[in-house]
């Protein structure tokens, strides 16, 4: 195991429009306002949802068309080859109560609007390819 410490330094609050793509809005904040490393959870409704799960070296697509609630969306930002990489997982609930889980692939389109709390951390946490999976881990 490899740990650090970190402290939060601000929590930047969001709201998602209708149309809005939720790694692509992710990405933007990072960007907007120069944030390097942190922490988020959301929560919202989609129409649209591209949930991945990773299996044979590559992300599988489950792609749902629906009213859809984000019931829950955690993930992080960091560094990837100097460029802001966002990493979420999610779980998505339709009208029948079914859920659906596993990694936010780009596609998950808000419906009505989705709540986001972004919390910077002070140090900066960068990700590098691990040859074994294909996968960029975390590395510090």
């Amino acid at each position: 195991m490899k740990s650090i410490e970190s402290n939060s330094k601000r929590i930047i609050v969001a709201k998602l429009e209708k149309g809005e793509d939720l790694l692509e809005a992710l990405a933007g904040l990072a960007k907007k306002y120069e944030l390097v490393s942190g922490f988020f959870s959301a929560i919202g409704a989609f129409s649209k949802a591209n949930i991945g799960f990773f299996e044979e070296g590559e992300y599988k697509s489950v792609k749902l068309e629906s009213d859809l609630e984000l019931l829950s969306c955690i993930g992080n930002v960091s560094c990837r080859e100097g460029e802001v990489m966002v990493h979420a997982h999610a779980v998505v609930g339709d009208r029948e109560g079914k859920a659906f889980g596993g990694h936010v692939l780009k596609g998950c389109v808000v419906s009505v609007t989705c709540e986001i709390f972004l919390v910077e951390i002070d140090k900066k946490i960068t990700r590098a390819k691990d040859n074994a999976t294909g996968l960029y881990l975390l590395d510090f």
